[in-house]
Parts: C-alpha cells; structure tokens; sequence
C-alpha cells in the first residue's frame, strides 16, 4: 500500500515472512542480528495476545483509534523498529519505520516474493469465492510462484511506454473538469473543508476506471445517486481499506466468527466485483463491434487484458482501482508517519 498524506508525505506498507527476511539477516545491517524475539513491541498475554491493548480504558491503544494513529503510538513507544505478536490465528507483524530499511528489505526480496497481507481478501478469492475466481490469484493475495505468473500475464499490457500518448487526452480531459469542478465548489468553505479529500477519491477513481475499466463513470459530476455505479464503487472501496483495518491490523475473530465487519468488506468485494464485470462486459461488446484489425500499439490496457483472459482483466481492473484511489483514502487517516509492515507465514482462514 503506497499513499501519499495530506502533507504529501510517503505512508509505505509492505508484508514479508520475518523468518525468510529477518532470521536470516537479509535486511539487517549487522553481521549477527539480534534475535527476533528482542525486538520492541506491544506485550503479549497467553491466549489473547496484545488483544488488551485495544480494549477501552485499559488498553495503551483503544477501541477507536484508525491504523495511522496506531502506527504513531507504535512509533512514539517502541522507536523505528516494532513487534506487534499474532492472536486469533494472525501472524506477528514488524513495522518499520526507517527508510532505509525498506530499500533493504526489497533488495533482500528474489524473484518471487513473499507478501502476506490482505488475508480477508485471499480467503474471499480462494476459499468464499473460489468458483468465481477459479484459483486465479491477484497481485495483491498471490504469494511466490502464483503472484511471479500472473505479474508475467499482466506485465505487457501494464508496462508499454506508448500507453501514456494513448491515454493521454482522456487523463487531461479528466483533469480539466477536475479543475473546473473545484473551481465551482470553492466558495464553499465548509463543504471544502469536510469534502476535499472526497473530491480527491472521485478525481482518482475517474482516471483510474478510465485506464482499467475503459470507461469514464462519471464521479465528477455534480450529483450522483446513491444507487449509481460510481457512487457504489467508490463507497465499496472506501469500506475495503477501513475495514481491513478492523480486520487485519486490529484483533479479530473474523477467521471464526462471521463479525459484523467481516460480513461488510465481504458485500464490498461483492459490489466491486459486480461493478467492474459490468463494466468490463459493456468494454468487450464495444471491442466487439469495433473489431480486431487493430495495430497493436492502438489497444487498450483493457483490450489487452481480456485477451488474455476475461476473468484477469476484472482481477487487475479490480486491484488497479484499490491501487489507485487507496492513496486518497488512507491519507484522510494518516498522521505524518513513514512506515513498512510485515508478518509471518500464517495465512490461515481459519
């Protein structure tokens, strides 16, 4: 997860086994690293792990706080390196919060890298879901070999320089009724204030459907029904970060129990993925009447990308719009912190 804050600075998140990179001192820049177990952190009781640190009163955190708060309590307690053990079947986490350490760690990393993270999501496309996705794994849930194959699929039509002068004017078309829009709701201070970064979300979501699904949605007009497709895949990705917070960072028994959250970033996934099929099936009928005697270089990502395999192309439309508004989104909560993150090998749904 890379995102930029209000004060446009970088918040990085990225998970790695600790005992491939950390016990075997690949990151570190002593000779003998100490052992894992000394690393600072949040003190773990038997059983419940450092779950009495997010209940109310007692706990040094609470139930309340978002993930950058925490990153920052984290930070100001335990320094630029922090241990946070596992409960309810969820690895131990090691934040780090030195940029230095996060050039060595992706150094460290070979050619298929090991990730952890976003488990609701993996148990929703291999387990919950599995018919839908037929055991095809994303970029962001897809681990060694899985994530190095589907990277490979995607790479050409990701990766070509000449995208930019094909989508050039549809970004600059974007930007120019961004521009005017902001220009029509400044003189409202107060919605400015509470709205702007809202305004922000719907300006990313717009030109990233426009490169992933094809199509422009219409978030930058002036009113959208709550019913409307741009208005739902917006909320739908906004629910995605802020309950995997809830879910993945915080203590929850969502591996055993069907929580209340759990049971909301599942419908989330359900309308993403519905929105963009639609999408993407509206796509492919205009490639169809457009025809296939094209040059190469006048394709689009999209085009490409159902080339390849319809069920891709909604996997990696779906990921780029979580790629490409989550730098909006979590900059509402960010709290000018600097930060990497990574666990251990438990992926379990448990």
């Amino acid at each position: 997860m890379y995102s930029l804050n209000k004060s446009g600075q970088r918040v990085f998140a990225l998970q790695i086994h600790k005992r491939y990179h950390y016990a075997n001192g690949k990151f570190s820049t002593f000779n003998k690293p100490k052992p894992f177990e000394s690393i600072p952190g949040l003190g773990a009781l038997p059983l419940i792990g450092p779950l009495h640190h997010f209940l109310p009163i007692i706990g040094t955190i609470g139930p309340k706080t978002n993930m950058f708060d925490v990153l920052g309590i984290l930070e100001g307690k335990f320094g630029p390196l922090v241990k946070v053990d596992g409960v309810f079947a969820r690895g131990t986490m090691l934040f780090l919060f030195e940029p230095d350490h996060f050039e060595q760690v992706y150094r460290a990393e070979e050619a298929n890298p090991l990730r952890p993270g976003f488990q609701v999501l993996d148990y929703y496309r291999t387990q919950l879901r599995k018919s839908r996705y037929g055991g095809l794994h994303g970029l962001i849930n897809a681990q060694g070999p899985e994530w190095r194959e589907f990277r490979t699929k995607v790479n050409p039509a990701l990766l070509l320089p000449k995208l930019v002068k094909l989508y050039a004017p549809g970004i600059d078309e974007i930007a120019q009724d961004f521009v005017q829009r902001l220009s029509q709701i400044t003189h409202d201070d107060a919605y400015i204030k509470d709205n702007f970064e809202l305004e922000l979300t719907k300006f990313s979501l717009e030109a990233t459907a426009l490169v992933a699904l094809g199509s422009r949605l219409g978030c930058l007009k002036d009113s959208l029904d709550s019913d409307h497709p741009a208005r739902r895949l917006m909320k739908s990705t906004r629910d995605i970060f802020e309950l995997t917070y809830k879910l993945e960072i915080r203590p929850s028994p969502w591996r055993y129990i069907a929580t209340p959250a759990y049971k909301m970033v599942i419908e989330a996934y359900d309308t993403q993925w519905e929105i963009s099929m639609m999408y993407i099936n509206h796509a492919r009928k205009k490639l169809e009447q457009r025809g296939y005697d094209i040059p190469e270089e006048e394709k689009s990502v999209l085009e490409k990308l159902i080339a390849i395999d319809e069920k891709v192309a909604v996997m990696m439309a779906s990921e780029m719009l979580l790629a490409g508004i989550d730098t909006l989104i979590t900059g509402q909560f960010c709290n000018d912190k600097f930060t990497i993150q990574f666990s251990d090998e438990s992926k379990g749904a448990g």
